[in-house]
């Protein structure tokens, strides 16, 4: 159990101080206390001692040693804490510290989908606080890469093409941004509106900023524009997604989903 490891790592402290091991125990003890604070099961909720603890030793590796690691360790642990207690400085920590470590990295060097997904809600989150352009700009810059990372995790993939649809839906409109902007938050969020579940709010707004999208697209292009775009919403949507873009945003969409049961399906990715 977490709580056991940990009392026995908090034993050696007399024992590794000052001894070439120091490192090593400090990140055993701090990745065992972020496993107990991130876990589900521990009774009485996380730990603000535990978080401040970790955070303290985290520091402690980074003053010693200035590479990928140290800066990840001290950025997870601010991430966690600001999780837990909602301190937007840990979180501007989290996400400065969580930077370093990817700019540091090399072409092979560690930094997983994950890691990217993380420092994207970060940026996310911040910029929902204190609209900052910037902030959103590098938030899809990393979901980007996570969901270039994520391999063959499907779930993974899932939840990445609806949160960097939602971004990029975000900053469709605003001045000096690219182009292409409507058109990948339609494409992705088209692919995850079908896999989403029924009666989850996100669905919900989904279906309505994909309305607003597919709307844009359409006016952008003119009439020509409308048929091609009808018919890609048809074959990216599916049976299935379609119904529940009627469901959600008919008011707005009304011409990309006519009731005609003859219309190809298609299928969705």
């Amino acid at each position: 159990m977490a709580g056991d490891e940990i009392a026995w790592l908090r034993a050696q402290r007399a024992e590794m101080t000052g001894t070439d091991r120091e490192p090593e125990w400090r990140r055993d003890l701090v990745d065992a206390l972020l496993r107990r604070c991130t876990s589900d099961d521990v009774p009485g909720g996380v730990s603000r001692a535990d978080l401040d603890e970790a955070a303290d030793h985290a520091g402690w590796l980074l003053a010693h040693d200035c590479g990928q690691w140290s800066f990840s360790l001290v950025g997870r642990a601010h991430e966690v804490r600001w999780e837990a207690f909602g301190d937007p400085a840990d979180r501007d920590v989290a996400i400065t510290m969580l930077s370093e470590a990817d700019d540091l990295r090399s072409e092979n060097a560690w930094f997983s989908a994950a890691d990217h997904a993380a420092l994207g809600e970060l940026l996310l989150s911040r910029h929902a606080d204190r609209g900052v352009p910037y902030d959103l700009d590098l938030a899809i810059d990393r979901l980007r890469a996570a969901l270039d990372g994520c391999d063959d995790d499907e779930r993974a993939a899932l939840y990445l093409r609806y949160r960097l649809g939602t971004a990029l839906a975000l900053r469709v409109g605003r001045r000096n941004t690219a182009g292409t902007d409507r058109r990948d938050a339609a494409n992705l969020l088209a692919r995850a509106l079908p896999h989403l579940p029924e009666g989850d709010p996100a669905t919900q707004e989904t279906a309505l900023t994909l309305g607003r999208l597919l709307q844009g697209m359409a006016v952008d292009g003119g009439a020509g524009d409308l048929d091609e775009t009808v018919e890609w919403t048809r074959r990216v949507l599916g049976e299935h997604g379609l119904a529940i873009l009627r469901a959600h945003s008919a008011e707005t969409v009304i011409w990309t989903v006519p009731e005609d049961p003859l219309h190809p399906s298609g299928e969705s990715q």
